[in-house]
């Protein structure tokens, strides 16, 4: 890690920094970070181990329940709190047959995070889980926790994961969230220029050049597991298939079962040499390929193991680790521990208001432009816009598989209780829910509406772009996005209007010339992608 910290110091131009496994960045992504150097990761950070979503995510589980001692426990330990170690005891310690929410609500020293946990506590499950995560961790100052604006980012990829999962009803399924995390990575630094570093795998490399290319961990493995249950493999030379099941406990191997893993074993050794040559030629003027090796109780060099991408290239690469060298480099000397420190917000932080003229735009119709106001019904029509929007991104996404207007009219209830979470009250929520239904059977009825939300070459639901601009780096989230036959780009936003009375052709025009502002923001962003 400290070798790859200097090479990045000294190298100008395009730098890139290629990976077999993502394990191979535990050590190396700290000590850039360490050493102030910018970098682009690209699909390597999951999402759930960034520090601002495991604070989201204790805060989600918190709110799920009040019996997750370790949820609560994390968000007293959390940025924004910061708890000493010594009073997290005081709080554990106290009595077990209690909550921790119980433990602390009439703490005076707590009162300040109390006062913002209590009204969410009161109102759980009357509200989207987005809405009550999204609302204390805003109250509490979680924005002004993070790092820099790639972390807020994150935060609101999470927020938008948690609020697409509420799409089906209330979440009450952790493994459902903890699997959707897995599958998501971390967005790049948004201020990393292309003369930063970029991070990525091998295999996303393809294609791509970079005047200096950094391939650490050739002695690293690919990584094992269980053995498969079932081996098998299609016998081109007689069209059949063969296939062998994993021994039985206490039984031999199956001879059928060795040699088809000697197969796979000699398809992964074929792979690695394929790995390290992509690897290689992404480099237009320099390579630095990096492995370590031992020595053993006598001194002599150890092999590499087995299946790393410095077994396929020994042959060439031993005479570049004598044993002289091996000895006569400084040994390793144990880190010490490095005392972690947790940024707490001053004790009387307030999370600052707003300008009148600026509005969040976290809602599914915001984006990054100021929100234009629904002109019919006020609020209930902005909650109106959000659910719609919603359940067309899942209809998109479906495909329009198993959608038609039957189905809608059998979802009123849903649309109904969803509007009365986001806080239409009483009666509003009736005439709100039809509307929702009005509008989606519309949608559905219509030619185009139908042809938009079909399926479509490199369609995409909620396309987040990022584009560097004068102002800074600005976030635009594109609706629908998606590629005809003919190659031509479409650029979908929806918006959600009514209309009473006769002309309404002349109030669509009026429509169109209302939004054509966003409407060409959104076009020239796509042009630049």
């Amino acid at each position: 890690a400290e070798k790859i910290v200097e090479l990045v110091r000294d190298v100008q131009g395009t730098k890139a920094l290629l990976v077999r496994n993502r394990s191979a960045l535990a050590d190396i992504v700290p000590a850039l970070k360490g050493a102030g150097i910018r970098y682009r990761a690209i699909e390597i950070e999951p999402l759930g181990e960034k520090q601002v979503v495991q604070d989201l995510y204790a805060l989600t589980r918190a709110l799920l329940h009040l019996g997750d001692r370790i949820a609560w426990l994390s968000i007293l330990r959390a940025p924004w709190l910061a708890l000493s170690l010594d009073k997290l005891l005081e709080v554990a310690g106290g009595d077990r047959f209690k909550t921790i929410w119980e433990v602390i609500k009439d703490d005076l020293f707590l009162s300040q995070f109390t006062s913002v946990l209590a009204p969410a506590v009161a109102n759980r499950g009357r509200k989207s889980l987005r809405e009550s995560v999204e609302g204390v961790w805003l109250a509490l100052g979680g924005p002004a926790c993070v790092a820099d604006k790639t972390e807020l980012e994150d935060a609101e990829r999470y927020l938008d994961t948690l609020e697409s999962l509420e799409a089906d009803g209330p979440l009450t399924d952790l493994p459902r969230l903890r699997d959707a995390l897995e599958r998501l990575f971390a967005l790049p630094d948004v201020d990393a220029t292309d003369d930063d570093l970029q991070i990525m795998t091998i295999h996303k490399a393809k294609g791509l050049e970079f005047g200096t290319v950094i391939v650490p961990g050739l002695d690293q493995g690919p990584g094992g597991g269980d053995p498969d249950l079932l081996l098998f493999n299609e016998m081109l030379s007689s069209g059949g298939l063969l296939l062998a099941p994993i021994k039985a406990t206490g039984s031999d191997s199956d001879e059928t079962y060795r040699y088809l893993s000697r197969l796979e074993t000699e398809a992964e050794d074929t792979e690695a040499s394929r790995l390290l040559y992509v690897a290689a030629t992404r480099a237009e003027k320099q390579l630095h390929l990096l492995a370590c090796l031992g020595c053993d109780k006598d001194g002599e060099l150890k092999n590499p193991a087995a299946h790393t991408l410095l077994s396929r290239a020994w042959n060439v690469a031993q005479p570049s680790f004598s044993v002289e060298n091996a000895l006569a480099a400084p040994a390793a000397a144990a880190a010490a521990e490095k005392a972690s420190t947790i940024n707490r917000l001053p004790a009387d932080f307030r999370a600052p208001e707003l300008p009148q003229a600026v509005r969040w735009s976290g809602t599914a119709e915001g984006r990054e432009e100021m929100r234009i106001e629904f002109s019919w019904a006020g609020e209930t029509a902005r909650h109106v816009g959000t659910v719609v929007h919603r359940w067309l991104q899942r209809m998109a996404q479906d495909e329009l598989r198993g959608w038609d207007a039957k189905r809608v009219d059998s979802m009123v209830g849903a649309f109904r209780r969803e509007l009365q979470r986001r806080g239409v009250r009483g009666g509003d929520a009736y005439p709100a829910a039809e509307l929702v239904r009005s509008a989606l059977k519309n949608t559905l009825a219509d030619e185009r509406g139908a042809w938009v939300l079909g399926p479509h070459a490199e369609a995409r639901s909620e396309y987040r772009l990022r584009v560097r601009t004068p102002e800074g780096t600005r976030t635009y989230i594109l609706d629908r996005h998606f590629r005809t036959p003919d190659g031509e780009r479409w650029t979908i936003d929806y918006k959600t209007s009514r209309h009473e009375g006769a002309n309404a052709d002349a109030f669509l025009d009026q429509e169109v010339v209302r939004y054509s502002k966003q409407l060409a923001r959104y076009q020239s962003v796509d042009a630049t992608v």
